[in-house]
């Protein structure tokens, strides 16, 4: 069941929703809504701290190690190739579930990542560029 809602949202991220509708033959709505299911899925699915040890806790050599982790090749290919597909012809059901989950091992490996990094530089592992 869906439920109908109004929200106010920038011209520019309705815009980039209505050129992602285009590439993927799909409308604003449609768009929007799965931007909002893959946040949720992420968000819902993030570790508890007693499931995943404190970056805070790690060895000096492993906050460096994962401040410079990458998402598994394979993954990663297959998120490229999915993105590429879904702007080229679209996706099926399957293929749209696959990406979100790819999407959201993706930001979660980046969110561990970020607080390895912020972490890596306060101890003065990692220097900050400018």
């Amino acid at each position: 069941m869906a439920i109908e809602i109004t929200l106010k949202l920038p011209e520019s991220l309705i815009e980039h929703a209505k050129q992602l509708g285009q590439v993927t033959q799909r409308d604003v709505d449609a768009v929007l809504a799965d931007a909002l299911e893959m946040m949720w899925l992420t968000v819902e699915n993030l570790p508890s701290d007693d499931e995943q040890q404190s970056v805070a806790t790690l060895s000096d050599d492993a906050v460096v190690r994962l401040a410079h982790e990458k998402m598994d090749a394979v993954q990663n290919q297959r998120l490229g190739d999915l993105q590429a597909k879904g702007k080229e012809s679209g996706l099926s059901t399957a293929e749209r579930c696959e990406l979100l989950a790819l999407l959201q091992i993706y930001q979660l490996g980046q969110l561990r990542k970020s607080k390895a990094l912020a972490e890596a530089v306060k101890r003065g592992l990692i220097a900050l560029e400018s």
